[in-house]
């Protein structure tokens, strides 16, 4: 799966870009939103910049992202 960490909202919930949508991924709930907007979800609170993040919290979004009954919608 291919996707991009824009930025985080402390260390458990992620802004993702994959292919033409912005998903809000939460470590926590193993759930996420999308919207093709990223204003949606920057519009929660105080993000911060992702410089890089460990192999094992990118396997763990993208394992979230991989399936779809863990989405929710907003």
């Amino acid at each position: 799966m291919n996707f991009d960490v824009i930025c985080s909202r402390g260390a458990n919930a992620y802004l993702v870009r994959r292919d033409d949508e912005y998903c809000m991924v939460n470590l926590v709930t193993g759930k996420y939103n999308a919207n093709k907007e990223p204003g949606v979800f920057l519009k929660l609170g105080y993000f911060e910049d992702v410089d890089q993040l460990s192999p094992e919290v990118l396997a763990k979004i993208a394992a979230i992202l991989e399936d779809p009954d863990r989405r929710i919608e907003i």
